[in-house]
């Protein structure tokens, strides 16, 4: 599959926006999440992963200022239990957390959002917020192909970054997480690995030097003295009933890992997340006698 040749928009329904504000809002986040928020500034915005305090992740995000606090782009399917988590530790803390309803996200991939990029001279991790929308920059070195994202109320007019491209039948922004390798926690999924092993570190996503979170000192100590044995990778295979928990095996039956994300559907190409170890990367692997292309 040739990623460059794709262009169009789509409407992220699975992504939600989780506004976190108060006079508190920064200390309280510096202690629960794996990077450091006080790089996030009103023009960069991060990756950063909240864990249990074994270290275990519940909720990868995107997490960047609006509003006198912050804005945290995240799967809507666990969006209520990290809430609730989150909130547990507020204690008297002067926090608010609380979804945006109206929230509206958009994937653009392709030309329209190449010009859009150069015009507004956006580089990777960056963003610009206007009275209509936030525009992120969504280029990665593992994606191909120009990409953004877009953030508007329900209750904005038409929008002219949409005018000049199509409308295609793919998540776009789901499109790129995969490409990425920025695996969408969901209620299924959540709670089950490490950081590490999830891409954080790969995409700055953990700030080894900030200091105490929940969850720290299991990251820290694998990083530090562990290996992990297992990681994530991109899969491209041609059965479209491949789903969130199927065990992935070798041609000998020894099972080497499993789906962790849903299947995503590209043209004639279906897209998946697995969980391998990475003493059997090289081997040729299999989930539900379907052939599993790492890509």
């Amino acid at each position: 599959m040739n990623f460059k040749e794709l262009s169009g928009y789509s409407i992220d329904q699975n992504t939600t926006c989780i506004q976190v504000s108060g006079e508190d809002s920064q200390k309280f986040l510096q202690g629960q999440f794996s990077n450091d928020i006080t790089e996030v500034t009103d023009s960069v915005y991060q990756y950063s992963s909240y864990s249990t305090n074994q270290g275990k992740v519940i909720a990868i995000f995107r997490i960047l200022k609006n509003n006198q606090g912050y804005l945290l782009l995240i799967n809507k399917n666990v969006a209520k239990y990290f809430i609730e988590r989150l909130s547990m530790y507020i204690l008297m803390s002067k926090v608010k957390i609380e979804e945006q309803k109206d929230c509206m996200i958009y994937g653009i991939l392709g030309k329209s959002a190449e010009a859009i990029l150069l015009e507004n001279t956006l580089k990777a991790n960056e963003y610009i917020k206007n009275s209509e929308n936030i525009i992120l920059s969504n280029e990665n070195k593992y994606v191909p192909a120009a990409t953004i994202i877009e953030i508007k109320s329900s209750n904005s007019q038409s929008d002219e970054l949409l005018k000049s491209d199509k409308n295609v039948d793919y998540n776009v922004n789901e499109l790129i997480d995969n490409l990425l390798l920025l695996p969408r926690i969901t209620m299924a999924t959540k709670e089950t690995y490490i950081p590490q092993v999830l891409n954080l570190e790969d995409l700055n996503g953990i700030n080894y030097k900030k200091g105490c979170y929940t969850g720290q000192e299991i990251v820290a100590r694998t990083h530090y003295l562990g290996k992990i044995k297992k990681k994530i990778f991109l899969l491209q295979h041609y059965e479209k009933d491949i789903d969130i928990g199927d065990k992935i095996h070798d041609v000998d039956g020894e099972v080497v890992g499993e789906i962790f994300t849903s299947t995503q559907k590209i043209n004639d190409a279906f897209l998946s997340i697995g969980i391998i170890r990475l003493d059997s990367i090289d081997k040729n692997i299999y989930a539900k006698q379907t052939s599993l292309k790492i890509i």
